[in-house]
């Protein structure tokens, strides 16, 4: 079962400036991890000085106001508050970002196993934030919102196939991966971990599809030809609508 741990009982330091002025009702949850390399603390006892250390190196060593994350998870299922709901990040990396979303940070590096109890502690954060600090159900991943390869290949994936999702989403009939709050969209070519879900069952509804995780013209086409086939609105992208028909319309 998830801990929560408060600010005092990692021994936070008080933030210099926050600002509430955030809509997350527009947006969701971003899913980062620290960084290259194994960093993930196998004895507990280490968490807390973890997270004093990205603390200290977003105020020192960034100049910014708090550590940049609203929650920070160890894989031992702790939740550590970072900024807390209803606060600004300084975490996604672009205006819209941290305007829209919340940042959830998982304390694994890229050569860090994902367990089961880390998951666990991220889906408990994000359903928190949901409950309590009017987040939308968009799940995305910090390289979504700007050029990076957070939050590595095995949480990404995660994003896209609804894994990370507290409202369950295996993706059977009549209970559909939660929508990630990203809208397939071509032109441009729309690339993330989720198309490759969306476009996966498309092809088990028996559409002539590749699942490559690249949203373009062809993927466009099969878009609109099923929109007009379910009497949904036909202009090509995978918003909200069109990913829920695609477990919950008939076939």
């Amino acid at each position: 079962m998830t801990t929560f741990v408060s600010r005092s009982g990692w021994g936070a330091r008080a933030w210099t400036n926050r600002s509430t002025n955030i809509t997350p009702q527009n947006g969701g949850v971003a899913v980062h991890y620290v960084g290259a390399g194994s960093v993930a603390r196998q004895d507990h006892a280490d968490c807390a000085a973890q997270v004093r250390g990205i603390q200290n190196q977003h105020m020192d060593g960034n100049g910014w106001a708090d550590i940049a994350y609203t929650y920070l998870v160890c894989v031992h299922d702790h939740v550590f508050t970072g900024r807390g709901t209803n606060t600004r990040t300084a975490a996604n990396g672009s205006n819209s970002g941290n305007q829209d979303w919340y940042a959830v940070c998982a304390l694994i590096g890229s050569s860090d196993s994902v367990p089961t109890a880390l998951v666990n502690g991220i889906r408990s954060a994000i359903e928190t934030l949901r409950a309590t600090g009017n987040a939308a159900n968009g799940i995305t991943g910090h390289r979504d919102h700007v050029a990076t390869s957070c939050p590595g290949e095995i949480l990404y994936g995660m994003v896209g196939d609804g894994s990370l999702d507290p409202g369950g989403g295996g993706g059977g009939p009549g209970n559909p991966p939660g929508w990630p709050g990203v809208y397939f969209r071509y032109p441009p070519i729309t690339r993330h971990a989720s198309v490759s879900t969306w476009q996966g069952r498309m092809s088990e509804r028996g559409w002539s599809i590749t699942v490559d995780g690249a949203y373009g013209q062809a993927s466009k086409d099969v878009c609109l030809a099923f929109q007009r086939e379910k009497g949904l609105t036909a202009d090509g992208v995978v918003g909200p609508a069109t990913w829920n028909a695609a477990w919950t319309a008939p076939l």
